[in-house]
């Protein structure tokens, strides 16, 4: 009898040292505040480093966007200059004379403002500034890409953290069925119903029972890490989320091909690059036309010879111009560069064409996969109720002996394995719902 109770007290020292182990593992993490996933997404559209380098690169492509970045501005330059020279001269004339001036001194001061304006080049201006509106809608639209992926990062993220959460109870659960198998182990040893050898299986079981909780405490901690990663935040931040079973809603196959071909941000980008490939074909049919360049200045200029003939000459006023430039013949490049513009516009229309595709594609497959993993949900939720009451009634069944340990832990095993397929079914549902949502550019925000 003595015996008996020595194991017993043993049996709950050693779940009471695991129970201290996990709580000291999980309660700094519990006392923190609970982050919905609302305020998630929106503390990753403020803070996501990503997000903040693709807003910087839509703002340069703004600010490039200009008339005079364009071409259509004129170019003025102030310039000025000064000068001297300081000369020994000899001058030896035919008819024998020499004449010899020794620091010959002069000076000369310039200074103008000078306008160069192109007034046309065969169009370039016009397909230039077309590009650099294009370039800058392109950047914007690819910005929503961005958005799209780092939300739809966090909403899988934030989800499959509740999942892992809800498996980690889980697996607490099965551990505190081990150490109840483990102190019936050792109650039927003690009065000899029991060999010896059950309770060293079921010693060993619970131990790996406890060792699966810590590798899921350490998965659940990963998963914080990057979801504070994804949010732009600390990496070591600890806090609780909602624990609550992710909503999926179902797509009907044709109407999202339908959409995706209109809204899907990857096919924008496509046709405005396509755009960029047909505005190249203008920049190099510009090369064919005359250029026609105004000029003008206002100069102010000085020059001091003291001892020369003329001691001071000074020019100020306006000058102008205007220059007509005809392309005749430079090599047939113009043709080359027209011809080459067109078949990269061309392989854009086949890249278009192959990612319109592979869109539709990937749509057939996530409308397919989201309908079998919602299924699957609703028939892996009653497996993981029925194995949670089979597992139930099998430690009772044990604890007076109606089963065996074999029996007793392949219940338990049953158990694990349909929660594990439960979370997991729901967790790829929703990941399919997110991903075809962004699919048809119209991610939903929680």
């Amino acid at each position: 009898m003595m015996r008996s109770k020595a194991n017993k007290i043993k049996g709950y020292r050693l779940i009471l040292m695991a129970l201290i182990t996990l709580s000291a593992l999980t309660s700094h993490a519990q006392s923190t505040d609970t982050l919905r996933i609302s305020d998630a997404i929106q503390m990753g559209l403020e803070n996501n480093f990503s997000l903040r380098i693709a807003r910087n690169d839509v703002q340069v492509t703004r600010n490039n966007n200009t008339f005079g970045a364009a071409g259509f501005l004129p170019k003025v330059d102030v310039s000025s200059s000064a000068s001297g020279t300081n000369y020994n001269i000899r001058q030896e004339l035919a008819t024998g004379q020499v004449n010899e001036t020794n620091n010959y001194q002069s000076t000369s001061l310039y200074g103008g403002v000078q306008l160069s304006w192109t007034l046309f080049d065969g169009f370039a201006m016009f397909a230039n500034r077309q590009r650099l509106g294009t370039l800058e809608e392109i950047n914007s639209i690819a910005y929503q890409l961005k958005v799209e992926d780092v939300v739809s990062d966090i909403i899988v993220n934030y989800y499959t953290l509740s999942v892992e959460k809800q498996l980690l109870d889980i697996y607490k659960e099965i551990m505190r069925l081990s150490a109840d198998r483990l102190n019936i182990a050792r109650e039927k040893a003690a009065i000899g119903t029991s060999y010896q050898l059950a309770v060293m299986q079921a010693e060993v079981d619970y131990r790996t029972d406890s060792a699966q909780v810590l590798k899921q405490i350490n998965r659940v901690k990963d998963l914080t890490i990057t979801l504070n990663k994804l949010l732009g935040r600390n990496p070591t931040i600890q806090f609780e989320i909602e624990r609550k079973i992710p909503e999926v809603k179902l797509f009907d196959q044709d109407s999202v091909i339908e959409i995706l071909k209109n809204q899907n941000k990857e096919l924008l980008i496509s046709r405005l690059n396509l755009r960029l490939k047909e505005i190249a074909i203008k920049e190099a049919q510009a090369s064919r036309y005359p250029r026609l360049t105004l000029s003008s200045a206002y100069t102010v200029s000085q020059t001091n010879t003291p001892d020369g003939s003329t001691t001071l000459s000074r020019n100020i006023g306006p000058s102008y111009g205007i220059t007509l430039g005809i392309p005749l013949f430079n090599g047939f490049n113009v043709n080359r560069n027209i011809a080459n513009a067109r078949i990269y516009m061309e392989n854009q229309q086949f890249n278009h064409q192959a990612i319109e595709n592979d869109l539709t594609a990937e749509a057939v497959r996530l409308t397919n996969s989201l309908m079998l993993a919602n299924n699957l949900v609703e028939i892996e939720k009653k497996s993981a109720s029925l194995a949670k009451q089979n597992a139930d009634i099998s430690i009772e069944k044990y604890r007076v002996g109606l089963i065996s340990d074999l029996e007793l832990r392949d219940a338990q095993i049953r158990y694990l394995n349909a929660e594990f397929r439960y979370q997991n079914a729901l967790i790829q549902a929703k990941s399919a719902e997110v991903a075809i949502q962004v699919l048809m550019g119209n991610l939903q925000m929680p």
